[in-house]
């Protein structure tokens, strides 16, 4: 199967990694921390993915809360599988804290503009980010 990321989420996102078949990304707006998570399947839905490819993409889904909890100290995480605008299968995991930019409303939608991440911060958070990932999968 040739995989292609949906254009919106190649326009609103920064490529991270790639782990078990699903392509990690990290939005463009650096207000929250917020990955979105794209498992390489022709399924709409999650409850479309074969036992093996939703497994891993919970288990994935996990970690990144993890990460978000101990690197970003993030108080919550929000975690949303909604697809009404892009029809693409993908995990939306969202770090929040009270006070952020959206509290206590939802981010989509609510999101105020910010400055993109640099492509330095961009290349630490992918290596801080898999490096742990790494950790986390042995």
């Amino acid at each position: 199967m040739a995989f292609d990321l949906h254009p919106q989420l190649r326009n609103d996102c920064h490529e991270i990694g790639r782990l078990n078949g699903c392509h990690i990304l990290l939005h463009r707006n650096s207000n929250l921390p917020w990955y979105i998570l794209v498992p390489e399947t022709d399924a709409g839905e999650l409850h479309e993915l074969t036992p093996e490819k939703r497994q891993n993409l919970d288990a994935l889904m996990d970690s990144i809360a993890c990460f978000l909890k101990t690197h970003h100290q993030c108080h919550r995480t929000n975690v949303a599988a909604i697809g009404n605008r892009v029809p693409q299968l993908h995990l939306h995991v969202v770090g929040r804290w009270e006070g952020d930019a959206c509290w206590p409303d939802v981010v989509w939608g609510n999101l105020p503009p910010a400055a993109e991440r640099d492509q330095p911060s961009i290349d630490a958070l992918r290596t801080q980010l898999m490096q742990f990932l790494e950790k986390t999968d042995s």
